[in-house]
């Protein structure tokens, strides 16, 4: 048990600069790698790259995971090993270099709410309460993911820019985030406060913090009562909100900082997903052989 106590450990101290909810999605991925180890009476802190190489297939044939999941999985265990390797806990790296599925980033099947259905689900959460309002808004309208939506405070957005009100928060891996409030957000936002000046602004019954859960289950209850036969998740409606905004005009530059992606390409990404079919070549060569 030596060195699982010692992987344990190495884990613990890895994981201790992320915030909450990557700590807690790092955890449950390690942890996943840590249990396959014990099943294979391979001591973690011993891995060698062909052992990373069959936990992937396992994750891939035996699990019969997408290839974007068994990425997803190994993105702590790289980095545990790549901390280790720094820390001179361990002599090589056996991650570093162990082969992985590729990853393509080309046309995927997610199809996002169009704009009657986003203006749907935006009329359905006005007929229920100010947090079931604010929610709805902030993650079709302004692109926030669940837990940002989650982390608001109603000091938050009680800054004044230039004419805007300004919303602040902490985005994902604790980037400080800052946008302009379109009036009909505002208003979604101060009916959630509901004349309060302080505190979290989307509370459940109890009064205390909204969680993920609560979210998922507010927006699949939105959807229903919308007449949305999609399964609509927080992450389709931010996806939603970035196919519409380009579907609105907005360059790519501009849906980039709407969404906050710090690598271009993965904006570029849904906007090929948006015009692949419509705009596609194929349309353009029968039409010239056409005549």
């Amino acid at each position: 048990m030596t060195y699982f106590n010692d992987a344990i450990e190495v884990r613990n101290v890895y994981l201790l600069p992320y915030v909450k909810n990557t700590r807690e999605t790092y955890t449950y991925q390690l942890d996943r790698w840590l249990r396959w180890c014990a099943d294979n009476s391979l001591e973690p802190l011993l891995a060698r790259r062909t052992d990373v190489e069959a936990y992937i297939r396992h994750l891939h044939e035996g699990e019969n995971q997408a290839i974007s999941s068994v990425h997803t999985a190994l993105v702590p265990v790289r980095g545990f090993y790549r901390f280790a390797f720094n820390e001179e806990i361990i002599a090589r790296d056996p991650a570093a270099l162990a082969r992985r599925p590729r990853l393509s980033r080309g046309v995927r099947d997610t199809v996002g709410l169009d704009r009657r259905e986003m203006r749907s689900l935006l009329d359905t959460a006005l007929r229920r309460s100010g947090r079931d309002q604010a929610l709805a808004y902030l993650l079709t309208c302004m692109a926030l993911r669940s837990s940002e939506a989650c982390s608001i405070q109603i000091e938050d957005y009680q800054q004044l820019l230039r004419g805007h009100r300004i919303l602040c928060f902490t985005g994902k891996g604790s980037v400080p985030a800052r946008m302009p409030i379109p009036v009909p957000v505002l208003r979604a936002l101060d009916a959630a406060a509901g004349g309060r000046t302080h505190g979290q602004l989307l509370c459940g019954r109890d009064g205390q913090a909204f969680c993920r859960r609560g979210v998922y289950r507010v927006i699949a209850a939105l959807a229903r009562e919308a007449g949305i036969t999609a399964r609509v998740t927080p992450h389709l409606l931010r996806h939603s909100s970035i196919t519409n905004a380009l579907e609105a005009g907005a360059s790519l530059r501009k849906v980039q900082d709407l969404a906050r992606h710090s690598d271009p390409r993965t904006t570029m990404h849904y906007d090929r997903n948006r015009t692949s079919l419509d705009d596609h070549a194929v349309h353009s060569l029968v039409a010239f052989i056409a005549g």
